[in-house]
């Protein structure tokens, strides 16, 4: 019985372990508005209430700029608090891209225009990828990447990821 129970305990550490690390690896999306910036870090106070700090340099898209404190933003962060890319809303104060969202994936194939993503949930979602698209460097089938989307399916932006489901 002890060992059943050390088994039981030893899995439950393990899949807590394993759930903190899943949700540490991801991107999301920062929404809210610039309270201050400090050289690289701009403070924003997100639609949830909270203060984020956002590390923002040269390797940061930034559509719409210069921004300024008070500024409504919309901001793809990765896990460490860097902002990969950086847009205004709108004056009314609604998103400029409803229904934006994060696609992270594996390239199945590349049609002109058109990326097909096989993503994490096991969808194959098309995204549109034109000459307004942040690139990071070039793409081919079988890479590993995350976009930054529309609701409309266009990749405003578009990086190589090194891993999916990183392992322990």
């Amino acid at each position: 019985m002890k060992w059943l129970t050390a088994l039981f305990g030893l899995t439950l550490i393990s899949c807590i372990g394993i759930a903190t690390f899943s949700y540490a690896a991801g991107s999301k999306l920062v929404e809210g508005d610039v309270l201050k910036i400090e050289g690289e870090f701009y403070t924003v106070h997100d639609t949830a209430g909270h203060e984020v700090r956002l590390h923002v340099d040269k390797t940061t898209h930034l559509e719409g700029g210069p921004f300024k404190a008070g500024d409504k933003v919309e901001a793809h962060v990765t896990d460490k608090g860097h902002a990969r890319s950086m847009i205004h809303l709108t004056a009314a104060g609604k998103m400029a891209t409803p229904g934006s969202k994060i696609v992270e994936g594996d390239v199945l194939k590349i049609e002109g225009e058109f990326y097909t993503v096989h993503d994490t949930a096991g969808h194959e979602v098309r995204l549109h990828v034109d000459k307004t698209t942040h690139l990071e460097g070039t793409f081919k089938a079988g890479d590993k990447v995350e976009a930054y989307v529309t609701d409309k399916g266009h990749a405003r932006s578009l990086y190589h990821i090194t891993s999916l489901h990183p392992t322990s």
